[in-house]
């Protein structure tokens, strides 16, 4: 009996066609293509998994197409190349990219192996292997972790829709609730592997770099640039048609003012104003401030939502950010705290808890400059000041004798009468000149950028030894809503020094300013305006804390989950549990079908109900991939059906002479049809054994179609007619 039906699923797996068997071998390699273009967003520098595609692919063809001995020599042959090739900035040893290496292809060669056996759906576990490593390497809650994650997931379910139990070893095509069931479990695959990647923390360490010889690797970035900021600011400024295009919005509190910073530049060069290249702190990391840290604090927080018109990965934040909090992976430059989304921040929101600084009269007048050394970038500068610079330096330095009254008489200079904006037809002539000749001639015409006055004011103040830099920002008035609209037009660039127990401070020292009624200095928050109790909503957190207060507490909006009436929902714990429930109660909700499909057909009369067991005969045989042919039916003088097990061919020829009087001759005895439901139940048992445990899992999984929909369905299925 089982000798038999085992000699028939070996022979159909031996005898697959050969498009069957190359789908099957795309099937169970598309995992490992996936993982293939995902390891360079794990293994950062590294070229790898670029390199290794192509190996992949020849590894999923030669095992297929020539056998598993060929296929190996290609995992070698690949592994070796990876050791060779396959470095990057943190793959830095031929042993760790021939590693690498090594496991994707052998992997993948293992899954065509399993593929080809006696059971392929085996092919799956090296695709689970793969796909948790990739996991685990760092690349959980991003979007492309959610992708990729999402992308694996329905290939490992396209491939048990090929090879799982609801497919039989012959050709016998699934049932429509079968069909339906494959497209329902491959699309919750797809949805349960995205909730769980983008939700989920790395498992190995930090959303970072595979540190396999435990050795300090350095922290994963991102680039936020695009060409020429100051350019685009410009042309926000000055350009018409820029002021209804919306960049971004931010809800925070009313009675606060806030300065959302979009880009922030310290090193100047005497060509250029350059931007940190690089972000390398997570969000929720960001290590306070150490050199000039401002000695008391308020703390506060916003949201941030960015819009389709904002270009790059920058995100407008305010300074002194503690923690961003948003559904994309984000990487902040704590010198400059320039914040920086890893994939596109458009149409993501971004809680942000900051802090402003704390400071009254006293504390102004005696600060001085907080000097990071010698080879602080915010001190450089490419050459002596000459010229106009020199002598405006001079000037302003005589008259004021303290570190903050000559920053602020610097800036008050500058925006003065005398200095006018340059307007928007300047652009025609290309981007501000930044060189110490172009701030030259700004001071002698009295007409410039914003930016080359910013830059003047920081030029200056930097040969006084005051650290400074320049910032693209949005000065949004204090008393304004709660929830703001900011457009292009509202952008700004005003430059900052780095001062003692004060952190950095901005001043405005261009005629745009003084035109916007902008103060020529933001100067700190004196100890009576601190609110004891902000109104603020959105992202706003540390509400009612003091002035003393060193950090704030992490608000409802920055949890990363929703917050409904006062109740915090994680949506990825929610889906968790529907899915739960859902396999929990498929199961039982076949076998209640099951059971009336079963009852429907043992009642009425009992000509009615002897034919019902001959129905259920045939549909379990029809489960069980041993359809009847449709021509066979109950009779008499009925010959033993062909290609059944003996036992299972007996029981059927005995069922159908047991039944043939009943359905066709006179009325039938109760007796009688008592006895055939027990031969057909009998019969149920004998198809459970002679099957294995594939119909068994089956009966719970796919649910039964009633009789008058699949019965002569079915029996067409097996016969081809």
């Amino acid at each position: 009996m089982s000798t038999t039906t085992h000699a028939r699923e070996v022979r159909t797996i031996q005898e697959r066609p050969a498009g069957q068997r190359w789908g099957l071998a795309v099937v169970a390699g598309l995992p490992a293509l996936l993982v293939a273009l995902a390891l360079p967003l794990a293994i950062e520098g590294s070229l790898v998994g670029f390199i290794l595609l192509p190996f992949v692919l020849l590894v999923i063809a030669i095992t297929t197409g020539v056998g598993g001995v060929a296929g190996i020599a290609v995992v070698m042959v690949g592994a070796v190349t990876g050791a060779v090739l396959g470095t990057g900035s943190v793959v830095t040893t031929p042993l760790l990219g021939g590693a690498l290496a090594g496991v994707l292809l052998l992997g993948t060669w293992m899954g065509q192996v399993l593929a080809r056996g006696r059971w392929p759906v085996a092919a799956g576990i090296p695709a689970v292997g793969l796909m948790t490593g990739i996991l685990a390497l760092g690349v959980t809650g991003r979007l492309e972790a959610g992708v990729l994650a999402a992308f694996t997931g329905l290939s490992l379910s396209l491939l048990l829709v090929l090879v799982g139990p609801w497919n039989g070893p012959s050709a016998v095509r699934p049932a429509r609730w079968a069909e339906v069931l494959a497209v329902v479990a491959m699309a919750v695959s797809a949805l349960a592997t995205y909730a769980v990647s983008v939700s989920s923390a790395p498992f190995v360490g930090e959303a970072q770099t595979l540190d396999i010889f435990h050795e300090e690797q350095p922290t994963s970035r991102t680039e936020g640039g695009i060409p020429d900021p100051f350019l685009t600011a410009a042309r926000w400024q000055l350009e018409p048609g820029y002021d209804n295009i919306t960049l971004f919005a931010i809800a925070g509190p009313q009675a606060l003012e806030q300065r959302p910073t979009w880009a922030t530049f310290s090193t100047y060069n005497g060509i250029a104003w350059i931007e940190p290249p690089t972000y390398g702190v997570p969000g929720d990391e960001i290590p306070p401030e150490v050199v000039g840290a401002p000695r008391r604090t308020f703390d506060t927080g916003a949201r941030v939502t960015v819009a389709v018109g904002m270009p790059g990965q920058w995100v407008p934040s305010p300074q002194r950010v503690s923690n961003v909090a948003s559904p994309i992976e984000t990487r902040v430059d704590p010198a400059s705290g320039i914040v920086a989304a890893v994939t596109s921040p458009i149409d993501n929101y971004f809680d942000l808890n900051y802090s402003l600084a704390v400071a009254d009269r006293a504390e102004l007048d005696a600060t001085f400059p907080a000097q990071l050394g010698p080879d602080d970038p915010a001190l450089a500068l490419p050459a002596p000041l000459s010229g106009r610079l020199l002598q405006l330096a001079d000037q302003v330095s005589a008259t004021s004798p303290d570190t903050w009254s000559r920053l602020v008489t610097l800036a008050q200079e500058l925006r003065g009468d005398a200095f006018t904006a340059a307007p928007p037809s300047a652009l025609g002539a290309g981007p501000p000149d930044r060189t110490y000749a172009g701030l030259d001639r700004v001071i002698a015409d009295g007409v410039g950028f914003q930016e080359q006055y910013a830059a003047i004011w920081a030029v200056i103040a930097r040969s006084w030894d005051i650290p400074t830099r320049l910032v693209i920002g949005f000065p949004l008035e204090a008393e304004g809503p709660l929830v703001r609209t900011v457009n292009a037009d509202e952008v700004s660039v005003w430059a900052e020094a780095r001062l003692d127990g004060l952190g950095w401070v901005a001043f405005q020292p261009s005629p745009h300013d003084r035109e916007k009624n902008r103060r020529a200095v933001v100067r700190p928050l004196a100890p009576d305006e601190v609110p004891t109790m902000p109104d603020g909503g959105g992202g706003a957190s540390g509400g009612g804390q003091g002035a003393d207060s060193d950090s704030g507490e992490d608000g409802d909006a920055a949890s990363g989950q929703e917050v409904v009436e006062g109740l915090s929902v994680s949506w990825p714990l929610v889906a968790v549990v529907v899915l739960v429930l859902v396999l929990v109660t498929w199961p039982f909700a076949v076998t209640v079908r099951r059971r009336r499909i079963r009852a429907a057909l043992s009642i009425g009369t009992p000509r009615d109900r002897a034919h019902g067991a001959w129905i259920w005969a045939r549909m379990m045989l029809a489960e069980a991939w041993m359809p009847l042919p449709t021509v066979y039916a109950p009779a008499a003088d009925v010959e033993r059906p062909l290609d059944l097990p003996d036992d299972l061919a007996d029981s059927v020829h005995d069922l159908a002479q047991t039944v043939a009087p009943l359905i066709y001759g006179p009325a039938p005895d109760e007796a009688n049809v008592d006895a055939a439901w027990v031969a057909a139940d009998a019969l149920t048992g004998a198809i459970r054994v002679a099957s294995g445990w594939r119909t068994a899992l089956r009966r719970y999984l796919i649910p039964l179609e009633k009789p008058e929909e699949s019965v002569i369905v079915l029996s067409n299925r097996g016969t081809g007619t």
